[in-house]
């Protein structure tokens, strides 16, 4: 089976889409491809309502057969929960044609949870992005880098996928669960610890409306330095002077269930200070974290 890049009349490619599950990241990455002249055939969901509300935003179709929406399609996307892809797999290869490529988006996945003794290409295209809802404009998916990963074809795909005008890097699927990892980190932990802040300035006696204000203009200002600096150069704060006083009253006013959080952090600030400041002797603020 070759790929190739095949317009119709209306200028978009002829490669059919197709979406398993309808929820945030499969609406949103349809409408996406769509406005980048992918053909998308349609969607699949477990609820018609929600295949039916899903296909409408991007004029395509909602299949009440599983069997209905592989057929249709050339490109096939499973946009379930990670934990169901296995599941949701085992209905959908036995109705898989050879020939046809399979997907899913999950991070931490690789693409062999798609086991098939047919010759079936099978990749994850995972978007370093977080999905809040349904309703993100496609627009914002423009700049959002993807990594790709697969056993079978993948520069093909990766050609394929050119028309996004994304940055897309292939990984080795032994690579995924780390990188999977590295997302969380800047992602889902900074929810973490953005939530931590905000309790301990209401725990302050503050407003939750000044708490808010307050984290956020301290969050939207260092994400500023971040991506305008390395991480090093960006290092403001007590660890970055070698404040060891301050780092101690911190220590001692901060609750049981933050303390472990600044003790690890702060080790790690103090690696980026160390790079930024050699001639500065950080062991006794070392010393102070380890106690």
């Amino acid at each position: 089976y070759t790929f190739s890049i095949n317009l119709n009349k209306k200028g978009e490619m002829q490669m059919r889409i197709g979406f398993i599950g309808a929820g945030k990241v499969g609406t949103t990455m349809a409408r996406y491809f769509a406005s980048k002249k992918y053909t998308i055939s349609g969607f699949y969901s477990r609820s018609f309502k929600h295949a039916t509300a899903s296909a409408s935003q991007i004029n395509s179709q909602a299949f009440n057969r599983l069997a209905e929406c592989i057929e249709a399609s050339d490109w096939l996307f499973l946009t379930v929960p990670d934990y169901q892809i296995a599941v949701v797999w085992q209905e959908v290869e036995p109705l898989i044609s050879e020939g046809q490529c399979v997907f899913h988006c999950s991070g931490a996945k690789s693409s062999a949870v798609f086991v098939t003794k047919k010759e079936i290409a099978c990749f994850s295209l995972h978007p370093l992005m977080a999905f809040a809802d349904k309703e993100i404009p496609a627009s914002q998916l423009a700049e959002v880098p993807f990594t790709l990963e697969g056993s079978k074809k993948l520069a093909e795909v990766q050609q394929l996928l050119t028309n996004l005008g994304n940055p897309i890097a292939t990984i080795a699927p032994e690579e995924k669960i780390r990188y999977h990892a590295a997302c969380v980190f800047v992602s889902n932990l900074v929810v973490g610890l953005t939530a931590t802040a905000e309790e301990l300035l209401l725990d302050c006696g503050l407003s939750r409306e000044f708490a808010q204000t307050a984290w956020r203009q301290l969050f939207l200002q260092n994400a500023q330095n971040l991506l305008a600096m390395s991480p090093s150069e960006a290092l403001t704060g007590p660890v970055e002077r070698n404040d060891l006083s301050t780092v101690t009253d911190h220590l001692a006013a901060l609750p049981p269930e933050a303390t472990g959080i600044y003790r690890e952090l702060t080790k790690k600030l103090i690696q980026i200070a160390t790079l930024k400041h050699p001639e500065r002797e950080y062991q006794p603020m070392e010393r102070k974290l380890n106690q």
